[in-house]
């Protein structure tokens, strides 16, 4: 078994590591521009069509995202009146229906649930079609125009991405109750997108309290360091990082105009802004994404001491055997009791406190 490379840092260096990333010149006028073209949308959640997307036959609902592309979802509602909305992304690779989504996550009582496909993956494939099927990957959508002084918003996927979130969250609020609180569930992919979206969200929340994230709960985050990680991994890497190392080795490409994109969604340079009560689980060793931008991530978060946490496995976008595999589901029966609107999130970290960093151990009083 060939375990994930370590990139020379041992797990203390790992775990320390803080981001190596500078905000772009661009950063403010091109964050206040993209605010601005969210701010006359009013998305709804309507049910699935006949003429609606087939890709996923699992959706319920669907909600025009940005630049009105259709964005399919599934929805499961609480039993009772709901006291918070979940909203469960998926990871980068081909993600289960969204029925099966929906399944293996356990919801709290008084939880509504939304599985909520990202555009271009199936479930939301209208007038956008299959982006994983492009040569070079889903990331690499729409990257070929760097954003010029900040004036517009940049047609890239991942820009569309965070912004198709934010609009959902809108959605679901405007569905199932305006005044709930709003979660948010990822792993990977999802998880770097949730952490850019509670960005842009609690920057926005005095305009727009309507799509406050209020926490998340995230695994193995992306989008981080990507200067230092592009330095690093290799044309032939796995995920988002090798397709854009090689995206960015294409002849023609302009690299210093999309490092600067990518400079714009840096979840490491976002992270900072994320004040809500918020659970990462990062490792120790992963080179999909690599472990230390995980890390950096997490340590640039802007929440309070007391309302975060970092759960600790050995390896990330690979199978390391059995303890390791039981440390994963751990966080998962964590992260449910962390979105549960009845628990406070100081009181979930407190009770899991002694098993974040190692242990195959649930805590004795854990639900």
């Amino acid at each position: 078994m060939i375990e994930p490379d370590d990139f020379d840092l041992g797990w203390e260096a790992t775990l320390a590591s803080v981001s190596h990333a500078s905000p772009s010149p661009l950063h403010g006028a091109f964050w206040q521009q993209w605010h601005r073209t969210l701010d006359e949308h009013e998305p709804e959640m309507l049910p699935i069509g006949a003429d609606d997307d087939p890709s996923d036959p699992t959706a319920t609902h669907t909600f025009a995202g940005s630049a009105g592309v259709p964005i399919g979802c599934r929805i499961k509602d609480a039993a009772d009146a709901p006291k918070a909305i979940v909203i469960l992304l998926h990871g980068y690779d081909i993600p289960p229906t969204l029925a099966e989504s929906i399944d293996r996550f356990h919801a709290a009582p008084g939880v509504t649930v939304v599985a909520m496909r990202m555009r271009g993956y199936a479930g939301s494939r209208a007038r956008v079609g299959d982006l994983k099927a492009n040569e070079l990957g889903w990331i690499t959508s729409g990257l070929a125009e760097p954003v010029e002084h900040g004036a517009s918003p940049t047609e890239w996927v991942l820009s569309h991405a965070v912004a198709d979130l934010l609009l959902g969250i809108r959605a679901a609020r405007a569905k199932r109750g305006t005044g709930l609180p709003v979660y948010i569930k990822g792993e990977s992919f999802g998880a770097g997108l949730a952490v850019i979206a509670a960005a842009r969200s609690a920057a926005m929340s005095c305009k727009h309290p309507e799509q406050l994230i209020d926490r998340i709960a995230v695994g193995l985050p992306t989008f981080g360091d990507w200067r230092w990680r592009l330095k690093r991994v290799q044309p032939q890497s796995q995920g988002a990082g090798g397709e854009v190392k090689r995206f960015l080795m294409a002849p023609g490409c302009d690299s210093a105009g999309m490092m600067s994109l990518l400079d714009l969604f840096d979840t490491a340079l976002h992270a900072e802004h994320v004040d809500c009560p918020a659970l990462f689980k990062v490792a120790v060793k992963d080179d999909v994404v690599p472990a230390p931008t995980q890390s950096a991530i997490y340590n640039a978060i802007g929440t309070p001491p007391g309302l975060k946490g970092r759960f600790v496995t050995k390896f990330g976008h690979f199978d390391g055997g059995l303890t390791d595999l039981r440390r994963h589901a751990m966080f998962e029966r964590m992260a449910a009791e962390f979105l549960d609107p009845d628990k406070e999130p100081m009181d979930v970290l407190a009770r899991w406190e002694s098993v974040m960093t190692n242990g195959s151990r649930l805590p004795e009083d854990a639900t």
